[in-house]
């Protein structure tokens, strides 16, 4: 019986205790927060400090899906069934989803890449396929750092991409790795879009 009266008693005081809690005066009703201010647009000539979506996935240039871009959804489908393995070809098919759900004008920055890589000697399309294979194995929160570096980069021109990359600053955000990566694929696979 001593025991019941003893949870009673505990209970008793958990509910006056919560009930009291609620007796104290109203609050003020909340402020609305502020709307956040518009983004400015970029100065011209300025670099942007946004990055438009899918720009800073960094596509190795020797994957078949790159080829498959610019080729209809019939070509596309003749093409993939050449394909040796299920698995290339799911591959593939992701890579091409991705692709055509970027905005048509990141679809268009994605093929003027290709078309600079394309154009590059050999030897260098080769180090830029080396270079991006080695971005692509960084863990997530690096490699989306580099990819970006990448982008902002790209929007330079020749002189403002060599004195970002001159700057103490610019290099201490990146590992010694991740800033030979960014100089390497700076020029050659982004190039200059101006």
């Amino acid at each position: 019986m001593g025991r019941i009266l003893q949870i009673g008693s505990v209970l008793l005081l958990v509910v006056g205790a919560s009930y009291a809690g609620t007796q104290q005066e109203p609050k003020a009703p909340p402020k609305p927060a502020p709307k956040p201010a518009a983004k400015p647009a970029p100065p011209k000539g300025g670099v942007p400090k946004t990055i438009p979506k899918g720009s800073a996935r960094l596509l190795n240039p020797g994957n078949v899906a790159v080829r498959l871009f610019r080729m209809t959804p019939e070509e596309r489908e003749h093409a993939l069934e050449k394909l040796p393995s299920e698995q290339a070809r799911e591959n593939a098919r992701k890579t091409l989803e991705w692709f055509d759900s970027l905005p048509k004008e990141t679809q268009e920055l994605q093929l003027r890449r290709l078309e600079h890589f394309a154009q590059l000697p050999p030897e260098k399309r080769a180090e830029v396929r080396q270079l991006v294979v080695q971005a692509n194995q960084l863990p997530p929160p690096r490699k989306a750092a580099v990819g970006r570096a990448l982008v902002l980069l790209q929007q330079m021109n020749d002189i403002q991409r060599e004195v970002t990359l001159q700057r103490p600053a610019f290099q201490a955000r990146f590992s010694p790795e991740e800033f030979r990566i960014i100089s390497g694929l700076a020029d050659a696979w982004m190039g200059p879009l101006q």
